[in-house]
């Protein structure tokens, strides 16, 4: 059976499916309130369970940036060496990273004083590569959100500064540049219920996968 890692934040985390120490977005209270029952319920449970694959590492942070050096950014070194196990390592990673980038309109272009986005999520990518060089990554674009029970609420294309469309436009860009697979998750008009206008509802972890799924039958990878 294939295995799957999952990359992200606290979209994709869930109380006693991270690491030890990682920070949960999803704990009890937090599954209760966004109507997650269990962790089937999450997007990337329903993604694994329709790969006929399980699970190997769900190395998702939450509150954590593509951009840094240090932990817990996405592209440091001490999060992607552990995206295996010793006795097991990923046939595939699934890359869903970059919205708390967006949300803190983190610079796209590196300067003298701090890494931007492209260049962090090179280095992930180069990193990722380096130390799983069979497995099949696969980089997701960033989905835009609503609020249930708010049908006036407009996703803000421009949270803090910079456009969404330009954080997926670099993720686009250095996919390809680095041979990966791209999940282009936000092309399109879907958008995935929320509470907050960020995580996702239970019904929005069913159009995250739903997305998820679209894009992988696409690239007739699995």
């Amino acid at each position: 059976m294939k295995l799957v890692s999952i990359l992200g934040d606290s979209v994709s985390t869930f109380r006693g499916y991270n690491p030890p120490g990682y920070s949960v977005f999803y704990d009890q209270n937090m599954q209760r309130v966004n109507g997650l029952n269990s962790v089937s319920d999450t997007w990337w449970a329903r993604v694994i369970q329709n790969m006929h694959a399980r699970l190997c590492v769900n190395n998702s942070y939450s509150g954590s940036r593509v951009t840094g050096e240090a932990f817990p950014s996405c592209a440091c070194e001490e999060r992607l060496r552990n995206l295996g196990r010793q006795e097991n390592v990923p046939d595939y990673i699934l890359i869903y990273a970059g919205f708390n980038d967006f949300g803190s309109g983190t610079e796209l272009i590196s300067s003298l004083d701090t890494y931007g986005f492209e260049d962090s999520y090179d280095v992930m990518l180069k990193t990722i590569r380096q130390y799983y060089p069979l497995a099949k990554i696969v980089c997701g674009t960033l989905m835009r959100t609503e609020i249930k029970g708010m049908p006036d609420w407009q996703f803000p294309e421009y949270w803090a500064g910079i456009g969404l469309e330009y954080y997926n436009d670099v993720i686009r860009w250095v996919a390809q540049e680095n041979q990966c697979f791209l999940a282009d998750l936000g092309m399109g008009t879907a958008q995935y219920e929320t509470l907050d206008g960020s995580h996702p509802t239970a019904q929005g972890h069913k159009t995250i996968a739903a997305r998820w799924l679209e894009c992988l039958a696409g690239l007739e990878i699995i």
